[in-house]
């Protein structure tokens, strides 16, 4: 008798889904019995979801139904190794324990939402051909995103070429993103968001998806634009600071130089005065020469810290596009910077063309 306390029925089943909280803005895990057994404890191991990669939950009161509240930091498509301990009460002193794999979406952290929700459309966008059948994209979206119906939604309201609307929020930022389709050209797709490292991730994980293995892209992103220009000011301003820094530490060290010089002949001529007032000139010197480098060292680290950022754009930009588009932007944009042509940097990013000829 006791042996058998907490045995629950052969078929039991564990069903797992996954629904996006708007209002906590997190991803929900629901793990749910097919009947009245309870789970006793949850474990969950899955990389970029959790410090330390596993989470483990006990509930208390031990119930049928468990939900687990996952934020992840990045979007990154994961597959979540599930175990859970499930019994026939609380009180069961046996539990069989159920292992699934289940995956999460890329993009899990974007709730849908209705065109009417969206209170202001992002002004920053990405567009591009694509000679695809809109049921391929909605089955993009059915793979990489959560709540996506099985059946596509005729888009309401719109032009008569609009073939493909769905619109979301972003459950980390509370950003409006808007996918959306049109007949013209044969098919383009537009992906609006102010962000444009999010616009390169979804044109990146769409291609991959359709096995596309070149895409040209158009994209104008203002607000990203706006502080890239700021960073490519202060690139140039450290510059100028390091130019200026190292040409002062020239002179400095020339100083030095002559008066190691003007000091040996004192010591030959047995001129202890002066030699004395030489030397505490070059002790000046040497000072400012060493305060000299630790301006320019932290000079260098700023000037470092925001070529990099430089280096993060031209990425960026480049992942708006796919294959040999996507070579070809680093290499302009590259081309672009080292001839100091910042109307031509940005006119790559935005058309993904070299126009300047050279």
């Amino acid at each position: 008798k006791d042996a058998g306390q907490g045995v629950i029925p052969t078929d039991t089943r564990l069903n797992v889904t996954l629904k996006s909280n708007k209002a906590q803005g997190t991803v929900e895990l629901h793990l749910m019995t097919s009947n009245y057994s309870v789970i006793r404890a949850v474990v969950i191991f899955a990389e970029h979801l959790f410090d330390g990669e596993a989470c483990m939950l006990h509930p208390i009161p031990p119930s049928n139904n468990v939900i687990v509240q996952i934020s992840p930091a990045k979007d990154v498509q994961t597959m979540m190794s599930i175990k859970a301990m499930a019994g026939l009460s609380s009180n069961s002193v046996q539990y069989h324990v159920f292992e699934l794999n289940y995956m999460m979406p890329k993009f899990a952290m974007y709730h849908c939402i209705d065109a009417h929700q969206v209170t202001k459309k992002p002004e920053g966008y990405c567009t591009f051909l694509l000679a695809e059948r809109p049921t391929r994209i909605w089955s993009w979206l059915q793979r990489s995103f959560i709540s996506i119906d099985d059946q596509m939604q005729q888009p309401r309201g719109q032009g008569p070429s609009v073939v493909l609307d769905v619109n979301f929020i972003s459950l980390r930022t509370g950003e409006p993103l808007c996918i959306g389709m049109t007949s013209e050209q044969g098919g383009t797709v537009t992906i609006r968001t102010d962000d444009i490292e999010v616009a390169g991730e979804m044109v990146q994980d769409l291609c991959g998806f359709l096995q596309v293995a070149e895409q040209e892209s158009t994209a104008n992103f203002p607000d990203e634009m706006e502080k890239f220009k700021a960073v490519l000011m202060k690139v140039d301003e450290y510059n100028a600071v390091r130019l200026k820094l190292t040409a002062e530490m020239a002179d400095s060290a020339n100083l030095v130089k002559a008066l190691i010089v003007k000091a040996e002949d004192y010591r030959m001529l047995s001129d202890m005065g002066n030699l004395k007032k030489v030397f505490a000139g070059l002790q000046n010197t040497n000072g400012e020469l060493i305060a000299e480098y630790s301006k320019r060292a932290n000079n260098h680290q700023q000037l470092l810290g925001q070529l990099k950022e430089v280096n993060m754009m031209i990425q960026k930009a480049a992942k708006l596009r796919v294959g040999s588009p996507k070579t070809r932007v680093v290499a302009a944009c590259r081309q672009a910077i080292k001839k100091n042509n910042i109307h031509e940097l940005f006119q790559i990013i935005r058309t993904g063309q070299d126009t300047s000829g050279g």
